[in-house]
């Protein structure tokens, strides 16, 4: 059961005060900040008088156990916690306690030691032109991505999930950019922007820990390394530290409380003093890891800030994740020093990294074994860069590896094989020596599985409500598939019922617009069931002949059939709702060539842009969706949701049907995605909604390759697609959360402002 504010509110103060708790903060309220809260009476430009009593009544009545008006916590909010965590700003390569409006920073006496000991002040001023802001250079709906550090000769040190913004893989070996996505960092931000310098390569990205290691252009001799210490934070409890990062607007704090902590300034390199508060365990990357924990007033954008040891200078920390009123989670640097892998990027390290042992080599085995991203190696032939064992017509003089086929199409080689019709035969009728060639490919097995009769459906249990159960040692959950709200718009099977299974995931077909109402799947990123078999051909072409076909449990009128797609032109791709490669798990190779051959059933197939869920590598996509939630994970187990939104304004396209009939299907607008994770106090979900944009041209209307990315409550998601969700996923809900307000930028989604 989640604990109520003002639990929150005093565990937050024992664990600031070291146990001592509301008896502590009563203590000393008349002498905290250097003559007690009145100095921050409004002559001073801080909380007036009135919010500061309420504030004591508030602390008297918690410390009595009697019951607190709500808005004596939210003046203990406004003013205790600023008071004991405050936040200073810098500015001109230091920090000071004047903020930038002239108003002196609240503190407790306990901070004043920041600025008046030179030599602690000069321990801290001299990291901060070594900690920068991660700037997308190619996303300007994303302001960042979160802080970096420098901890060797042109090495940067960040987050796991802020170098996932804009890299893909795991480990040290099979990791690269995402094609078109350029960062850099600044290592200003302040008042001003600074220089900005291109990252330029992925050196790591741990498989267990949320850290990453970054490659920089030539950083100025100015700019020195910080040195990590080799001593583990979680052993030192009660050490003072200070955070230094880019705080930003973060909607799991009060507005007013935050806003008053910050100055209303975001995004902005701070300091932010606090405790190392020991070992705590917590869901990173679906699994749960045992962090150091620490008590900055660190909000969303410290993704990647340094904390530093006010005693040695030195960093015992990589900041990753926090709960407010609760505790903040670092990647301990003493634990990172027991890995060779990472002590053999020439990190600097402040002692002897003794390279282990540790408890994650499993990971590391995971990581080293993952298959690389696929890409094409072009070669070349006559001047052409070509596809190996694809042949095309020699290009015309000039053609730069631009073919134009007698069948009135042109062909790029960019290096994806890209076909253009241009009127006349239809694309699907030019049969090239290429096809040729593919068809004398020997079939990969998954045809083996295509449905034959009604009898090759039976032993399929579909969605598993319990799924999310195994896997983690946490109390067991279930995850209640959605349904209709109202049954008479679902399509009936020849048998009766309405609900379609298949090897790891079900569906309700929507009888009127003859496409999935909603789809119910379980994925998992566990290594033993993506490959069960070693010695196997994992890879897509190596898995199936792929071809769309109907589900023979269902009149053939309640499907759009594959030759509407296969005769449109090219206005549409026939796209997964569920993925494929998302289904393609088992305990046998069998059972994952069963997934992934039951995606291609046109039950799961949908109008879609080319790209839209194409690219099982989810570039230009919501794929990434998943990957983004499993950061906030306890487990490598996900369920999912997704579906059409079937409007009724939705376009209509005059399409092919069979045996030479016409087809009108409406085309949909948009597609809805809810993924439902589990985390280390229950579960968590979260919307999301897409929407692809339709022009009219002489198709009637093609789909843009642009999409639109919305974060949505999922009481909205079920208002506009007529699909009902358990009450216990609402309450689960990630929307007005911490978790959902990361995952949605690092996802590049905007929120969707909630109605009313």
């Amino acid at each position: 059961m989640p604990m109520s504010r003002e639990q929150r509110i005093r565990q937050y103060l024992d664990l600031v005060t070291g146990g001592e708790g509301t008896e502590s903060v009563l203590a000393n309220m008349e002498t905290m900040a250097g003559g007690g809260l009145e100095s921050l009476a409004p002559s001073d430009g801080g909380a007036s008088e009135a919010a500061f009593e309420s504030a004591r009544a508030g602390m008297e009545n918690l410390a009595r156990g009697a019951e607190v008006a709500p808005e004596q916590l939210s003046d203990l909010e406004a003013i205790i916690i600023p008071e004991l965590r405050p936040v200073y700003d810098i500015k001109d390569g230091s920090f000071t306690t004047t903020s930038f409006d002239g108003r002196a920073t609240p503190g407790h006496s306990l901070w004043t030691k920041l600025t008046s000991e030179a030599a602690l002040k000069q321990r801290i001023v001299s990291a901060l032109p070594a900690i920068g802001r991660i700037e997308l250079l190619w996303n300007t709906n994303i302001p960042y991505g979160g802080t970096g550090f420098v901890v060797g000769r042109n090495l940067l040190m960040t987050n796991r999930h802020v170098a996932q913004i804009f890299a893909e893989g795991l480990g040290d070996r099979n990791v690269q950019f995402i094609n078109g996505r350029a960062a850099g960092i600044d290592f200003k931000r302040d008042s001003a922007a600074g220089q900005i310098f291109k990252i330029l390569d992925v050196r790591m990205i741990h498989p267990y820990w949320d850290m990453a290691v970054l490659e920089v252009e030539g950083l100025p001799d100015t700019v020195t390394p910080l040195s990590l210490a080799v001593a583990d934070a979680r052993d030192l409890l009660r050490q003072e530290i200070v955070a230094i990062g880019y705080p930003a607007f973060d909607n799991r704090n009060p507005d007013d409380v935050q806003s008053d902590i910050m100055r209303n300034r975001f995004q902005v390199k701070r300091l932010q003093p606090g405790m190392l508060q020991g070992a705590f365990d917590t869901d990173s990357f679906g699994k749960i890891v045992n962090a150091a924990t620490h008590d900055c007033s660190t909000l969303g954008g410290n993704s990647g800030s340094a904390l530093i040891n006010l005693a040695t200078g030195e960093v015992v920390g990589l900041h990753f994740a926090g709960r407010y009123l609760e505790r903040n989670y670092a990647v301990p640097t003493g634990a990172l020093a027991k890995d060779q892998r990472v002590v053999d990027l020439g990190l600097n390290f402040a002692g002897t990294a003794s390279g282990g042992p540790n408890d994650w080599g499993a990971w590391w085995n995971k990581a080293d074994s993952a298959t690389p991203a696929e890409e094409v190696n072009l070669v070349d032939a006559g001047g052409v860069k070509q596809i190996p064992g694809v042949v095309t017509q020699a290009p015309p003089s000039g053609g730069g590896g631009v073919v134009v086929s007698p069948g009135g199409s042109v062909t790029f080689e960019v290096p994806l094989r890209i076909t253009v019709s241009l009127g006349g035969a239809p694309a699907h009728e030019a049969v090239s020596e290429s096809v040729e060639l593919e068809a004398a490919k020997p079939p990969a097995p998954g045809g083996a599985f295509v449905p034959k009769s009604i009898a090759d459906y039976d032993g399929f249990d579909g969605y598993d409500e319990k799924f999310l159960s195994s896997g983690t040692k946490l109390a067991p959950v279930v995850v209640p598939m959605p349904d209709a709200a109202d049954q008479s718009v679902l399509a009936p099977l020849k048998a009766g019922g309405t609900q379609l299974d298949y090897q790891n995931f079900s569906l309700k077909m929507h009888a009127k617009r003859r496409l999935a109402l909603f789809t119910a799947s379980n994925i998992t990123e566990e290594s033993q069931l993506r490959e069960p078999e070693k010695g196997r051909n994992y890879s897509r072409a190596g898995l199936f002949n792929e071809r769309w076909f109907p589900d023979l449990r269902l009149d053939d009128k309640y499907q759009i059939p594959e030759v509407f797609y296969t005769q449109d032109q090219g206005a549409f791709d026939k796209g997964h709702i569920v993925r494929r490669d998302d289904v393609a798990w088992g305990k046998t190779f069998e059972l994952l060539l069963k997934g992934n051959v039951h995606s291609f059933h046109v039950t799961n197939c949908s109008p879609q842009v080319e790209g839209y869920n194409r690219s099982d590598r989810g570039e230009r996509n919501w794929g990434d969706l998943e990957n983004h939630v499993l950061s906030e994970a306890a487990s490598e187990r996900l369920c999912v949701f997704a579906g059409p939104v079937l409007a009724d304004d939705d376009r209509i396209f005059a399409g092919k049907g069979p045996k030479g009939t016409s087809l009108r299907a409406p085309v949909p607008r948009r597609f809805w995605k809810v993924v439902v994770a589990r985390v280390s106090d229950g579960l968590a979900s979260y919307g999301f909604v897409l929407e692809q944009d339709l022009t009219d041209t002489e198709l009637e209307f093609t789909v843009s390759e642009e999409f639109i990315g919305a974060m949505y409550p999922l009481a909205e998601i079920s208002e506009m697609t007529g699909v009902s969700f358990d009450q216990s996923l609402v309450d689960a809900d990630q929307y007005d959360t911490v978790r959902g307000t990361e995952i949605a930028m690092r996802a590049g989604s905007r929120k969707r402002q909630k109605k009313g």
